[in-house]
């Protein structure tokens, strides 16, 4: 129980995964890592995810972390983490945000889904990959949303706006699609404002990755263990700490929480 559970992300998207993360498993610890200093991961190149998602791990990994969780679908999208390469470096489990929900879509009723990411892991397909692997019926379509991120971290965006911006890419979005998959770790928090425009099935892919962690997490319930969070962030420690606060809520006040900024 002593070992920490490792996450992280570009910035402040990751955020909703420790939150599931840290309800549904209460009595863990975790770290979570912010790379804020070269936030979006989405407008970068392959190479550049692959050294920084390198480094991120070789710094994590002195926490002799239990599993590291790539809360982040860009990573996840272009890293690959399953190389013999990597796991002779990395001897621990590592999960990232596309696997268990495809696996999920594609044994699902869905004929035909949609996706929302980044621009990078939109490219990718990964999702489209992973899901026709193992169901080739499923038709598949990801899309690039590039206004959301800047949208959800401006919070003085008017509630209008934010709803115009959704709508537009709802309109790019197929009519047939029965589900929408949110392919970045900030579109959670646009769940309600969706579910007020569409018909599809909200996918949340950190709900997957719960469902599959629920064979090696135990949900102990021992209230004298003390669960420790500690976020860390390569720059813009305010803005972490004003976001953790925004969306941690109840959890940012019972845990006992560290902010730090760290390397870069």
């Amino acid at each position: 129980m002593q070992q920490p559970i490792c996450l992280f992300d570009s910035g402040i998207g990751g955020l909703t995964v420790l939150k599931k993360l840290a309800t549904n498993f209460p009595f863990e610890n975790y770290i979570y890592l912010a790379d804020l200093a070269r936030v979006p991961f989405g407008d970068r190149s392959r190479e550049d995810i692959n050294n920084i998602v390198n480094e991120m791990f070789d710094w994590l990994m002195k926490f002799n972390p239990k599993m590291v969780i790539m809360a982040c679908n860009t990573s996840s999208a272009v890293f690959d983490f399953k190389s013999q390469e990597f796991k002779s470096k990395i001897n621990i489990p590592v999960y990232g945000m596309v696997e268990s929900c495809a696996k999920e879509i594609a044994q699902s009723k869905y004929k035909k889904v949609s996706v929302w990411a980044t621009k990078l892991a939109a490219n990718s397909n990964i999702y489209k990959k992973t899901i026709q692997n193992i169901n080739p019926h499923i038709g598949t379509e990801e899309i690039a949303c590039p206004k959301l991120v800047p949208m959800i971290e401006d919070l003085s965006f008017n509630f209008s706006d934010r709803e115009e911006i959704i709508k537009e890419y709802l309109n790019m979005t197929s009519q047939d699609s029965e589900a929408l998959i949110l392919g970045c770790t900030h579109y959670p928090h646009i769940t309600n404002t969706l579910l007020k425009h569409t018909k599809m099935d909200i996918i949340d892919p950190a709900d997957s990755l719960i469902k599959e962690l629920e064979s090696s997490l135990k949900k102990i319930n021992n209230p004298e263990l003390k669960r420790n969070i500690s976020l860390y962030t390569t720059a813009q420690t305010e803005k972490l700490e004003k976001f953790s606060r925004l969306y941690l809520c109840e959890i940012y006040k019972t845990s006992l929480i560290n902010l730090s900024k760290v390397f870069a």
